[in-house]
């Protein structure tokens, strides 16, 4: 993917500025360090034991109490489902499990597509009713057949600490720009490797219990944040565009910088929420702070560069969305930049210049861009989802690109 560029840190105006602002992307450990609600204490457990206190679940993985009424109750799921600890939904019992089925079940097999079935007859109504198998955000996953959004997140595309939180095992998860755009039971983790993902609030230490407050705003607690995480007394969440007003309270912008996450890996340099400087996309800037979006380019000629979610959020013909890889940080962000070519999103391409949006995908060879919601793909019929691809300054990731 030719089409991303590389910054170098040495010919910043003010190395020191930056490089107090980039932190290099962890890649494993300290990921199974969950936090704990405010209203559950630390209890150690054991799944399966009587060890939690009232409405609360044990997580095998961190034998931890936690709050489970966000999620899945401990006693409210329906005849033939319990309350799965690592996704926090209610699943189907497994009919081979060591438990046995579920009281009063005469029947279990499976559907033409493997999907586990189980017929009850309520009292009430006499009728059958068919339990599917967990399919929604951060439900255990193989592949994307097995999730509602189509995506199962894999290492490559959350980044090693969060596949370590999240058990190591896939789960379901969607792209997102901010917390609002995920379920009520998931927050958005910004990767700082190419994507946005909903995920499970536990697996980034933040709050299980969220409120509505977007980034920016003023808080007291964890709780009050729609992305469960309250940092230096404001409301803490990722974001995609610099020119969205509505992601961030007023007064703050869509701005890079060291994301301030409860957990190691969920520091990195991603766009969120903050205070920032005034100039706007393209403007001329010496330092950081002179720029809306806090990221001035000196390699070229001294730019102000926006935060985007798709070419068409740069305001420009002569500019796209791009991903860049910052020197020294491993991670990569999505930003307005100059030199787009002709092509439409769709159209195909033998190379990157071809595209308005700087980006042909080097596997169907036609134009694709960056994107964080499907609603950011303007071709008939394609959607944003993860793809692989390896940038000009080396290295492979996965980010979120428009495709079929």
């Amino acid at each position: 993917m030719a089409r991303s560029r590389t910054f170098d840190a040495a010919r910043f105006a003010a190395m020191a500025a930056l490089a107090a602002m980039l932190v290099a992307l962890l890649a494993g450990g300290g990921g199974c360090e969950l936090a704990i609600g405010d209203t559950i204490p630390a209890y150690a457990c054991d799944p399966g034991a009587d060890t939690c206190p009232a409405n609360a679940v044990c997580v095998p993985s961190t034998h931890q109490c936690i709050a489970a009424g966000a999620t899945c109750p401990v006693t409210g799921c329906k005849d033939g489902m319990q309350c799965d600890p690592y996704s926090l939904t209610c699943t189907v019992i497994d009919a081979t499990s060591d438990d046995g089925p579920p009281p009063g079940d005469t029947s279990s097999g499976s559907d033409g597509d493997g999907a586990v079935t189980q017929d009850t007859t309520p009292v009430d109504t006499g009728t059958t009713e068919t339990i599917g198998p967990c399919r929604t955000l951060g439900c255990k996953c193989s592949g994307g057949g097995d999730c509602d959004s189509g995506i199962c997140a894999d290492q490559l595309s959350v980044t090693p600490g969060l596949w370590s939180a999240a058990g190591s095992a896939g789960f379901c998860t969607q792209p997102c720009c901010t917390s609002s755009d995920c379920d009520a039971t998931t927050v958005c983790f910004a990767t700082a490797a190419g994507g946005n993902y909903c995920v499970n609030p536990l697996w980034v230490g933040r709050a299980v219990d969220f409120g509505a407050k977007v980034g920016g705003t003023s808080c007291a607690a964890n709780a009050e944040c729609r992305s469960g995480l309250c940092a230096g007394s404001k409301c803490a969440d990722p974001c995609c565009s610099t020119n969205a007003t509505a992601s961030c309270a007023p007064g703050t912008s869509c701005r890079f910088g060291n994301f301030p996450g409860a957990t190691s890996f969920d520091k990195s340099y991603v766009a969120s929420c903050g205070s920032a400087g005034s100039g706007a996309n393209g403007s001329t800037c010496n330092v950081p702070s002179d720029c809306k979006s806090e990221l001035c380019d000196s390699n070229f000629n001294g730019n102000c560069r926006n935060a985007c979610r798709n070419t068409a959020d740069c305001g420009s013909a002569s500019v796209s969305c791009a991903y860049i890889v910052v020197t020294g940080n491993n991670g990569i962000v999505a930003a307005c930049f100059p030199q787009a070519g002709n092509a439409a999103e769709g159209a195909t391409c033998t190379q990157d210049s071809d595209c308005q949006s700087q980006f042909c995908d080097p596997t169907a060879k036609q134009c694709t861009d960056v994107c964080f919601a499907n609603s950011d793909c303007t071709k008939a019929g394609w959607r944003c989802r993860p793809e692989v691809v390896t940038v000009q300054a080396g290295g492979s990731y996965s980010v979120l690109a428009c495709g079929s």
